[in-house]
């Protein structure tokens, strides 16, 4: 059968479908950053074929790409594992678990596929949950996901800060860098996470995570994270402490309560700078031109998610060390390679 150009229906509908594929693949970077898409096919069985990494997974026609990373997530953290959490009572398992459960009662339909996902109803737990999940596939399509990393997220004591450095890799791989992890095994000295080398330029960067300790939810804690308290600096001194043969590169996560206002107003960044401040005042770092570092600050409230308020709000900001001659201003001429990686946290 023709179409009114005359041309086959056929031609057009595989052109489209063509076309379609390369704007997909085009606009992938605007939104997800280096991280290359998955290759998909469909099967003669009715199914489809997913790629992440060099693995290939099978899922039903109607699953949606959500409900492949919930799947994904079970099966790289452990399938047996997950399905043992998920039968323990609420309160005794693991955080992960729990959220899932949520995410189910909220996305799963009759069918038992995952095809209820609605934007306009987020809640912070659904997001946190497939938060995970995504920095999961950012780093299998990288070839960089640690199993000594998922092992530690699969402990509930190390979630905390296993999740935060999960977040990290994943954001550096979306950034465009290559990731060299330091063996956590070794023990003869201190070091950091490990070495994140951009692609576009080579350059190379030690780079530490590190994420403020909570234990769970704690009401009294969250009225007073809104208020204007001190917020120290430390958790910089101690990577500060690390040796590292290469620029470094420092991300602090606050984890304080989320903060309604606008953007950029909440009490702790000031303080945080504040501190940071007095930090790099002291005589150790003001008299060693190399003790500098840059320092990417967030608050991502994983622990104090709500099951029916919507995502709380997660902030960053970016800023120098011990570094007189730094211009934030000028930071796209002076310093490209963070720039880009500021902008690509930002996006």
């Amino acid at each position: 059968m023709l179409s009114e150009s005359g041309l086959p229906l056929g031609l057009i509908e595989a052109v489209e479908k063509s076309y379609a594929n390369y704007r997909r693949r085009q606009d992938w970077p605007l939104r997800h950053g280096a991280v290359l898409p998955s290759a998909t096919a469909q099967l003669s069985d009715g199914t489809r074929a997913v790629s992440a990494g060099n693995k290939i997974f099978k899922i039903p026609m109607g699953e949606s790409w959500f409900g492949f990373l919930y799947n994904l997530l079970a099966e790289e953290i452990g399938s047996d594992w997950f399905a043992g959490e998920l039968d323990r009572p609420v309160g005794v398992r693991h955080i992960l678990a729990d959220w899932y459960v949520i995410v189910c009662e909220r996305e799963l339909d009759q069918d038992g596929l995952f095809t209820r996902h609605d934007h306009a109803a987020e809640i912070g737990t659904t997001l946190a949950f497939r938060s995970v999940a995504y920095d999961i596939f950012c780093l299998l399509q990288a070839m960089n996901l640690s199993p000594k990393l998922l092992a530690r997220l699969r402990h509930p004591d190390q979630f905390e800060g296993a999740r935060y450095e999960l977040w990290v890799a994943a954001t550096l791989a979306r950034a465009g860098f290559t990731i060299e992890f330091f063996d956590e095994d070794d023990r003869s000295s201190k070091h950091g996470e490990g070495v994140a080398t951009h692609t576009g330029s080579g350059k190379k960067y030690w780079f530490e995570a590190k994420r403020q300790h909570r234990r769970g939810f704690d009401y009294l804690r969250a009225f007073f994270d809104r208020l204007p308290l001190k917020v120290d600096a430390k958790l910089v001194a101690e990577a500060m402490k690390k040796p590292a043969d290469d620029e470094r590169l420092i991300f602090i996560d606050v984890n304080r309560a989320p903060w309604e206002g606008t953007v950029g107003s909440a009490p702790w960044i000031g303080a945080f700078r504040k501190s940071l401040n007095l930090l790099e005042r002291q005589p150790w770092y003001r008299l060693d031109p190399n003790s500098k570092a840059f320092v990417m600050v967030t608050n991502h409230p994983y622990h104090f998610l709500s099951t029916v308020r919507p995502d709380p709000q997660q902030q960053f900001f970016g800023t120098a060390f011990n570094m007189p001659e730094f211009k934030p201003q000028a930071l796209d001429v002076d310093h490209p390679v963070i720039f880009e990686l500021m902008q690509s946290i930002d996006q």
